[in-house]
């Protein structure tokens, strides 16, 4: 399951990401548009000078360099994603650094479960197997054409993007009755709008509009539930995800 990091307006301080390969640039930037305070940290200049104008903070630092690291004030953090990719020891010694100087949530890019475990065990919240999750969201799509994205907010449950299937274009929400039907939620509904900005919309739909043809509906609930609509309904969309929960079980 993907870690998600704290986001609360409310809580001024920042999240550090140590290491700016291709990852922590991505997530780094990521967190950043979304409005998160970042300091982005890496050893190589270059690297560091061309994130700067899209973060909060951008530092040339050695992050194994436990004093320099709280001399910059990144012990300060609410909390770390430790970014760095092929220097496994520079990843370990980041993560334990952090873990010593007090920063609440430690989360770590791991290249396999034998180095999720190690970095587990010296101190990181979270571990992070890019590879394996991004497999995982393309099975899901080449098993269902019809998923455009998956993501596991907490065990058992996701929350799955699927272009809305034939048989209820032109019928409601309220007419489908997904929630009391199949126990998922509606959350919302990507619908194109040459208007908004980049020709698409987010939308709560009124329970009485119908849907179009062009509708990517976004929909919460438990695995087993929509695995169980996908083989009940035969809904493209959504067999990609039973598929991908009977490869798992």
């Amino acid at each position: 399951m993907a870690p998600s990091l704290p986001h609360d307006p409310h809580d001024p301080r920042p999240i550090a990401v140590l290491g700016l390969g291709r990852f922590g640039q991505r997530i780094a930037t990521q967190l950043a548009r979304g409005g998160q305070a970042v300091i982005a940290c890496d050893r190589e200049a270059g690297v560091v000078e061309r994130i700067a104008p899209g973060v909060a903070q951008a530092i040339i630092i050695d992050v194994t360099d436990e004093a320099a690291l709280k001399a910059r004030g990144v012990h300060k953090a609410k909390a770390a994603v430790v970014a760095i990719g092929e220097d496994f020891e520079a990843a370990v010694l980041a993560t334990v650094i952090m873990q010593q100087l007090g920063v609440p949530r430690v989360i770590a890019r791991a290249r396999s479960g034998t180095t999720a475990r190690v970095l587990r065990r010296v101190g990181a919240s979270d571990v992070v197997l890019a590879e394996d999750e991004a497999a995982d969201r393309w099975a899901a799509r080449l098993l269902g054409p019809g998923v455009l994205n998956q993501i596991e907010f907490h065990e058992g449950h996701s929350i799955v993007e699927f272009a809305a299937p034939a048989q209820w274009v032109g019928r409601s929400l309220a007419e489908l009755n997904v929630r009391q039907k199949h126990h998922l939620h509606v959350v919302a509904v990507k619908r194109q709008d040459p208007a908004a900005k980049g020709g698409v919309r987010i939308a709560v739909l009124p329970p009485a509009e119908p849907l179009a043809a062009t509708d990517v509906l976004i929909v919460m609930g438990q695995d087993e539930h929509l695995k169980a609509l996908a083989k009940l309904s035969g809904l493209s969309g959504l067999a990609g995800l039973a598929g991908l929960a009977d490869a798992r079980s």
